[in-house]
């Protein structure tokens, strides 16, 4: 899915939808936790190719990973993270 497009699906759905910042081309779409409001989700692959293109190393861009895309998920409007990097 369209990037742009899952930003105006949300902003229509859930204006509070919590986005990550400079992160547009890892949303992959939209998705529901439970009985909560829809929320973005986001590719792992995706996440970390935009943080290799920004320069990091494997090890910078793990640490940057967990501080600060896994500890925003608190909150029925965190962000779901697929992790479409299992192998199998």
């Amino acid at each position: 899915m369209d990037p742009q497009r899952v930003i105006n699906q949300l902003s229509d759905l859930n204006p509070d939808a919590i986005l990550f910042d400079n992160m547009e081309n890892a949303l992959v779409g939209v998705g529901y936790t439970g009985n909560n409001d829809p929320v973005a989700v986001y590719s792992k692959n995706k996440l970390f190719t935009q943080l290799f293109a920004a320069g990091m190393s494997l090890e910078d861009a793990e640490e940057y990973y967990v501080g600060r895309f896994l500890s925003d998920r608190a909150g029925p409007n965190a962000p779901v993270i697929l992790d479409d990097s299992c192998e199998g």
